[in-house]
């Protein structure tokens, strides 16, 4: 019937603005199988929203005509290949054949680097000239010092401390210790020797020396994460030695 005619036209004519006012594949869209579905309803047209109908929906498929170009040559340009039609064809070639093509395709870059005879013995003369690291740098810096040590008697030597001072200081440090040990188990080290200058610092840090040598307390180390704990005493292990170096007390390093 004209109506249901008129329905197909108009069905035809929202599926393919759909198609055109999304990004959706232009190639959806058979084109032919619509044409021809116009021009079997052509000649029932009587009516002029009928005519215009039928042109609008002629004008639409040649929107989607010109969109089926456009993305051909954008593929094109882009040297696009359908991924479907590769597996396709590697799925249908020979081992022998896909050799052939991985051999022709194939173009490893190569790079030699080369050492001459004269090269490698500037190299030797060079290293065999260069002073020894204690030597290296006295003529610009001077005598390098070494590391001084200190122990309650250096304290005591250098007016400090006094011994009645170091003894009174020494439960004096570790009553200020004990309690933030029950209470947190483990103190920094770096801020609990820190004073308000260099000497109360390496004070603070041979008193606290003098407090683990005695059982009292005990040093970890967490060198990983360049960490240094006070922690309660650990008498299961056995005993070891740690060296801290002071330089400063907002600069160290262990």
């Amino acid at each position: 019937m004209p109506e249901d005619n008129m329905e197909k036209v108009l069905k035809i004519v929202e599926a393919l603005r759909a198609v055109i006012g999304s990004s959706s594949d232009p190639f959806n869209v058979n084109v032919k199988e619509h044409i021809e579905a116009l021009r079997r309803l052509l000649p029932e047209w009587k009516e002029l929203d009928e005519i215009l109908a039928d042109v609008e929906a002629m004008a639409l498929l040649s929107r989607i005509v010109e969109l089926q170009e456009k993305w051909v040559r954008y593929q094109a340009s882009s040297l696009y290949v359908d991924p479907l039609l590769v597996e396709l064809k590697i799925v249908a070639s020979t081992p022998e054949r896909l050799a052939e093509v991985f051999a022709g395709s194939w173009h490893p870059i190569l790079k030699i680097e080369q050492v001459s005879k004269m090269e490698l013995m500037n190299a030797i003369n060079y290293w065999n000239r260069l002073l020894p690291f204690d030597k290296r740098f006295v003529e610009e810096f001077g005598q390098q010092r070494g590391l001084a040590s200190f122990d309650a008697k250096r304290l005591v030597e250098m007016k400090i401390l006094t011994e009645e001072e170091l003894n009174r200081r020494f439960w004096e440090v570790y009553g200020e210790l004990k309690p933030m040990l029950d209470l947190h188990g483990k103190v920094d080290y770096w801020k609990f020797v820190e004073g308000k200058d260099s000497n109360e610092t390496i004070a603070r840090a041979v008193i606290l020396s003098h407090i683990v040598s005695s059982g009292l307390a005990s040093i970890e180390v967490k060198p990983l994460e360049d960490n240094i704990f006070i922690v309660k005493p650990k008498l299961s292990k056995q005993p070891r030695s740690v060296a801290i170096t002071i330089s400063r007390p907002d600069r160290r390093e262990t």
